[in-house]
């Protein structure tokens, strides 16, 4: 919608509006207060306020009230001692006393705004006073504000907004540079007679004023932080959803959905205004966006909700008529639905308290409707792209005796006599509304691996997004901490470097107090974090690790993390911890699972040994290539680590262990491609008696050049009957072995089994990198991930 108006308001304003439970007490507005400071002050700020907690409900007694004067005085003097109360609370004394003297004088008026039947003026106090106390409270915190009467501008003819007059009046009551704090509910008719605009009708005027200002953001804040896929006082396993589509959010709001009312969205329909939903009392959640058609993010495809309306009644008319639901509701300022058509007739559903009315207006256009005069119950379901079937819903609630049932394409409607319980709400909301897991990511490890594995998780997050939400919960390191709900992936180093250092006992309190599903990923090369495995698995932590360190723990601290899995049905995904990427371990837990027999796997291990022994060609001394490979980052920061062997050698205890056998560290034969004597003292000392290393290196390639073998590190684990033999050692090769053809950095592992004898089982790939590592990480947490889709995505069980 485009308003033509003489003064163009800034494109990057924006609307905030307030609802009465927002501003219930002196504490509250101060909080708003808070909200608005935390705004871009630099953008033109409008603010639209409700009545002060249940004022109207006071005011609207007052009015019926009006016949008996004492009754109706000493509801005034009850409701001036109240709202006196709440402005000495909020405000300094010389400003309180200001409002308070204000708000008398309105008061004052009321017994003869009655006589006269300026219903709707008095019905206005509490916004004004909403405003009022707001802007005297922003101007005590030394910020420029003003209250302004949305009747001074806001015009509407038969219910219908007057662009251009409110256009045109409102630029005249605009201050530049000045927050404006503006009444909710009410404002005039084209015969300047005050109007409401209807229960609840701050939203509409806050989206009135969006769309007059050219808001570039209209934030509705409200109790709720977001607009959920039922309600959650009745339903726990509500779902809050970030992003609504604004078909939907039209639906829900015909339906009378206590968070989005009928009229609301029908002013920034068209236009570019993003809609926001958002807690007041929860001003640090993102809230929930009101996506308009074209700038849906990925994602925020059609959502399922069910909502329910009560004491509603059927109107029946025939399908040639002219009057539409839309026409009726704008009249009655009340939701009517028209239901998806059933034979030749239509049938509209409308709160049964304005039916007669309904009938009476009617019939002034020669229209004739007939009313069943019965009141119903309905439970609303609005399907999402991927809705689940009717029928299981349908089953439970025959239960309840169904009256009718409406269903189209959109959306299916019951009809019930008796509303339903929560606990029916609870299996309806589990049978039709598609749950979408949120697992909370813990990641501890920021080097290159871990660095790789966080730039990659914003992919995987838009992978899952339709299905699971992936949510990046804590950050650490061996220095610093960030342990906060929502860290951006592509901001977490910012982030961290605003952390704190951390200990063991706050970091397994947070992982307790984070709400499953939760998984820890280590990715650093620390034996004493991962001895704390057992605590995090015990705050409810699935494990994913790269570090070899926990699978290499000594026998009885190993069977502690087992038994700590066992005991809080967790599960330990250390797939990384030996060949990067290659899934040998999930390869060996197939074999294993579908009733194969495995009797050895061998191979090579080590990407940096790999490398090495595939360049070496006696060209130049071994210490050469060893020299190259740690200039490439292809080594440990001290490549004696790699030489030692001691690395393959753990990979070979994660294998063994991954086959439940009973190994520890020492129990594997080693033998270093390092000489004895050169692993002792600093890279100098070594590096000044590395011909020790070239001698050696240089005489065992000639032997098997001249054989015609190559040479590989080779891991071997045996298992035979009764007998198992696990060795780490450097081995001539033949030119047709399967380890001989293999590029530089690769790893292999074969597998023998009673499958694969004869033809042994063979993967392949590089074994190292930071790249192939984190994207084995990354396979992993798709495990996990998959596994709780598949959970969510299961039927429900009728009880």
């Amino acid at each position: 919608m485009q308003i033509e108006v003489k003064q163009q308001f800034s494109p990057a304003a924006q609307v905030h509006k307030f609802g009465g439970s927002s501003l219930a007490s002196a504490q509250r507005f101060s909080a708003v207060a808070d909200i608005l400071q935390l705004q871009n002050l630099h953008l033109a700020l409008w603010v639209v306020v409700s009545a002060p907690g249940d004022t109207t409900d006071a005011l609207l007694h007052i009015i019926a009230c009006a016949d008996d004067t004492a009754a109706r005085d000493q509801a005034l003097a009850s409701l001036q001692q109240q709202l006196n109360q709440l402005v000495a609370e909020t405000l300094a004394a010389e400003a309180a006393t200001v409002v308070q003297t204000q708000l008398q004088h309105w008061l004052a008026d009321v017994p003869q705004a009655l006589a006269q039947q300026r219903v709707n003026d008095v019905l206005a106090i509490g916004e004004r006073l909403s405003a009022l106390l707001l802007s005297e409270l922003l101007k005590q915190r030394g910020l420029n504000a003003t209250a302004l009467d949305a009747r001074d501008f806001l015009r509407l003819k038969q219910h219908q907004p007057d662009w251009t007059a409110s256009a045109e009046l409102l630029a005249e009551y605009t201050q530049p540079d000045c927050i404006h704090i503006v009444t909710g509910y009410i404002a005039r008719d084209d015969k300047s007679r005050s109007i409401t605009l209807g229960r609840n009708g701050s939203d509409y005027s806050a989206t009135l004023l969006g769309a007059l200002v050219q808001a570039g953001e209209v934030t509705i804040w409200t109790d709720v932080k977001a607009i959920y896929s039922a309600d959650p006082r009745k339903v726990a396993s509500a779902i809050p959803y970030k992003q609504v589509s604004w078909q939907q959010a039209c639906q829900l709001a015909q339906l009378g959905n206590p968070v989005l009312h009928a009229r609301t969205l029908a002013p920034l329909t068209g236009t570019d205004t993003v809609l926001q939903v958002r807690s007041s009392y929860e001003p640090a959640q993102d809230g929930c966006c009101v996506a308009q058609p074209g700038n849906t993010q990925p994602g925020a495809a059609q959502q399922g909700f069910i909502t329910e309306l009560n004491d509603v009644t059927l109107l029946t008319l025939h399908q040639d008529t002219a009057v539409t639901a839309d026409r009726l509701a704008l009249e009655l300022q009340q939701p009517v639905i028209a239901l998806p058509q059933q034979g030749d007739n239509l049938c509209w559903l409308l709160p049964a308290a304005c039916a007669e009315l309904a009938l009476a207006w009617l019939a002034e256009l020669n229209v004739h409707a007939v009313w069943d005069t019965q009141q119903y119950y309905a439970v609303a379901w609005l399907k999402a792209d991927q809705a689940e079937q009717a029928t299981p819903a349908d089953q439970l609630l025959q239960q309840h005796a169904v009256s009718h049932r409406y269903e189209n394409a959109q959306q299916l409607i019951w009809l019930l006599a008796e509303p339903l319980s929560s606990a029916v709400l609870q299996q309806l909301h589990q049978q039709l509304i598609l749950q979408k897991p949120v697992l909370q990511l813990v990641v501890a490890g920021t080097g290159n691996v871990g660095a790789e594995f966080l730039s990659m998780l914003a992919m995987q997050q838009q992978r899952f997004a339709a299905r699971l939400e992936l949510n990046l919960a804590a950050v650490l390191n061996s220095r610093r901490a960030v342990l906060a709900d929502k860290i951006p992936p592509t901001d977490w180093q910012t982030a961290l470097a605003a952390g704190d250092s951390w200990h063991a006992e706050q970091l397994t309190a947070y992982l307790q107090a984070l709400p499953a599903p939760k998984v820890l990923v280590d990715i650093t090369p620390s034996g004493d974090f991962a001895r704390l495995y057992p605590g995090f698995i015990a705050a409810g932590c699935d494990i994913i690790s790269a570090n070899k360190q926990g699978v290499t723990l000594p026998g009885v601290e190993y069977q502690q993390i087992k038994q700590a899995l066992a005991q809080h049905q967790r599960q330990w995904l250390s797939n990384t911890t030996c060949g990067a990427g290659i899934p040998v371990q999930r390869t060996l837990q197939e074999l294993i699972s579908a009733g194969d027999q495995i009797a050895q796997v061998s191979g090579i291990f080590s990407g940096t040994l790999s490398w090495l022994l595939c360049q070496y060609d006696g060209s130049k001394p071994f210490s050469d290539f060893v020299l190259e490979a740690q200039q490439a980052g292809l080594t440990e920061p001290d490549p004696r680590d790699d030489l030692s062997g001691k690395d393959v050698q753990r990979k070979l205890l994660v294998l063994a262990r991954e086959l439940g056998v009973t190994l520890e560290l020492d129990d594997i034969k080693l033998q270093p491609l390092l000489p004895e004597g050169l692993q002792h003292g600093n890279w100098q000392d070594f590096w000044a008696k590395r011909g020790v290393l070239d001698t050696e290196l240089s005489a065992v390639f000639a032997k098997a050049q001249a054989q015609g073998e190559v040479l590989r590190y080779v891991a071997v684990l045996s298992l035979e009957p009764g007998k198992v033999s696990a060795s780490v050692s450097l081995q001539q090769v033949s030119q047709q072995h399967a380890l001989a053809a293999i590029a530089p950095c690769d790893n292999v592992f074969v597998i023998r089994s009673g499958w694969y004898n004869a033809n042994p089982l063979v993967l392949k790939g590089p074994g190292a990198g930071r790249v192939v590592t984190a994207g084995g990480l990354h396979a992993d947490l798709a495990v996990l991930s998959n596994q709780l889709i598949g959970r969510a995505t299961a039927p429900a069980l009728l009880t």
